[in-house]
């Protein structure tokens, strides 16, 4: 995607652990500043440790925040601290850190590279009325048909085998329950409004990335076959950058019968679950997170099968103590005393 946009150019690259991809990335697109954030992988001459990724931010005209889980919300505040311009695929920031990021979602800082919420930052481009509400579309995960009987004694193979989308463990596997639809309900809320309603249905064929009700209650809705290079180039050619076509081969006549369905609450008991408790305070995002961190990785690991990972979140929601988010020590008190928990709760049900 690089080497096809004239107007963008690497300035750096950072990684947790995998030296051998980020040097081989930088043999090819030759940026300022390459770092290996856990000093226990990186190559003696390259930068590492704690300040490499203030070195790596620092100088950008944009950053793409795609590290995966909670570990990605520092990016996300120093980016706000330096006041530099977020492609934002770590959703998890502003699940957790939502109370600390508002001020530069307000500022226009953060465009979203999540499909959903890309869809719908570009569908109120150039809308002036504000929109009655918001859909975001889900393809139901690998689970989606698995009896009802069976669906809690579903294996890592089983649930991994994605129908629609090519995406990390962790992703897929919430994709299988809706945690992660879940995750994307609160993160829509703080980049458009948690006033606006908020809905979710099936789609299965994930042609549809999500829809905008408009003021006059007509919908206005992004379409084309499921690649993550459409919302990654347009977050990275934003505001004025050049698009070059993505999905040169996509047509309508291509696509299968587009079909919606509600949500099942018997299918996915975690998606109401974590929704319904983050309305009632904040920081009940911040726990669930980490109850499903903890909980993914038992499941991928095999010391929990998948009815298992709801049953981690409920308890440690059930155990919480709603704390105001007031900054990121909080923030990260409040992940690592859930982690505590689900772990706990993880070594129970594996007995």
């Amino acid at each position: 995607m690089i080497e096809r946009s004239p107007g963008l150019e690497v300035w750096s690259l950072l990684c947790g652990r995998n030296a051998e991809l980020v040097l081989r990335q930088a043999r090819k697109l030759s940026p300022k500043v390459v770092a290996v954030a856990d000093p226990r992988f990186a190559p003696s001459d390259v930068l590492s440790g704690p300040d490499s990724m203030r070195a790596c931010i620092e100088g950008a005209d944009m950053v793409l925040n795609a590290i995966v889980g909670f570990a990605g919300i520092r990016a996300s505040i120093l980016c706000s601290k330096l006041d530099v311009p977020l492609a934002l695929a770590n959703k998890e920031s502003l699940v957790t850190g939502g109370p600390l990021l508002g001020d530069f979602v307000r500022r226009g800082m953060i465009v979203p590279v999540d499909s959903e919420h890309s869809t719908i930052f570009r569908c109120l481009a150039g809308e002036t009325k504000r929109p009655l509400g918001l859909l975001l579309t889900a393809s139901g995960g690998a689970m989606r048909d698995t009896p009802l009987d069976e669906l809690r004694l579903a294996d890592a193979a089983q649930v991994l085998d994605h129908p629609t989308w090519s995406m990390g463990a962790r992703i897929t596997v919430d994709s299988a329950s809706m945690v992660n639809k879940a995750f994307e309900v609160v993160e829509a809320g703080w980049l458009f409004g948690a006033d606006l309603e908020i809905d979710v249905a099936i789609h299965r064929q994930s042609i549809v990335h999500s829809l905008v009700r408009l003021a006059d209650g007509s919908w206005k809705a992004l379409l084309g076959a499921p690649d993550m290079r459409v919302p990654i180039q347009y977050a990275l050619q934003w505001p004025e950058g050049e698009l070059y076509p993505v999905l040169e081969g996509d047509r309508p006549t291509g696509w299968e019968e587009l079909t919606f369905e509600r949500v099942d609450n018997h299918r996915y008991p975690a998606f109401e679950t974590i929704v319904s408790a983050v309305v009632d305070d904040h920081s009940y995002a911040v726990a669930a997170n980490a109850a499903d961190e903890v909980a993914v990785e038992a499941f991928l690991q095999g010391r929990l099968r998948f009815g298992g990972v709801v049953r981690v979140i409920e308890e440690t929601l059930r155990r919480h103590d709603p704390t105001g988010l007031v900054d990121l020590e909080t923030i990260e008190s409040i992940d690592s005393d859930s982690r505590a928990v689900a772990e706990e709760v993880v070594r129970v049900l594996c007995l």
